[in-house]
């Protein structure tokens, strides 16, 4: 008799029982939302000279590790900016002009909402996104791995 995994419940048990199968599905699973969230953080985070969207880092899971988990960060040596940039809701990031290589002036119309647009919570706002499904991908991506 197979494995059923019909919630996260069910796959976070068979991953503690050492069932390689899951294990393995769900390090898939985490790998496709880690760079899913990241694609889409990309496309919001602030972008003057591109050195903030450039220092994204994803870990990901290690084969090696009982964890499974990934991390995505932004900021390397600039982390500081990079929280600012993610957390500070009145900073005015406007869209470049067309041909221009850094923002200058009086473009743009003021702060930019979370989501709507390159500007803060770039980061967090993607993650909250993936939150609503983030167990069914994961049940779902273990399910089409089984037998």
């Amino acid at each position: 008799m197979g494995i059923r995994i019909e919630g996260l419940d069910d796959a976070l048990a068979a991953i503690a029982k050492g069932n390689k199968l899951v294990t393995r599905a769900a390090r898939k699973a985490i790998v496709k939302i880690a760079n899913d969230v990241g694609r889409r953080a990309d496309q919001l985070v602030p972008f003057d000279t591109g050195a903030l969207r450039n220092s994204q880092t994803i870990s990901l899971p290690s084969p090696a590790s009982k964890k499974i988990s990934a991390a995505i960060q932004y900021g390397g040596p600039a982390a500081p900016y990079a929280v600012v940039q993610h957390e500070r809701l009145d900073l005015w990031h406007p869209p470049k002009p067309p041909g221009k290589t850094k923002v200058g002036g009086r473009q743009g119309s003021g702060p930019v909402s979370p989501g709507m647009g390159r500007g803060p919570k770039y980061l967090e706002y993607p993650l909250n996104q993936k939150r609503a499904t983030f167990a069914k991908d994961i049940v779902d991506a273990i399910q089409k791995e089984l037998p």
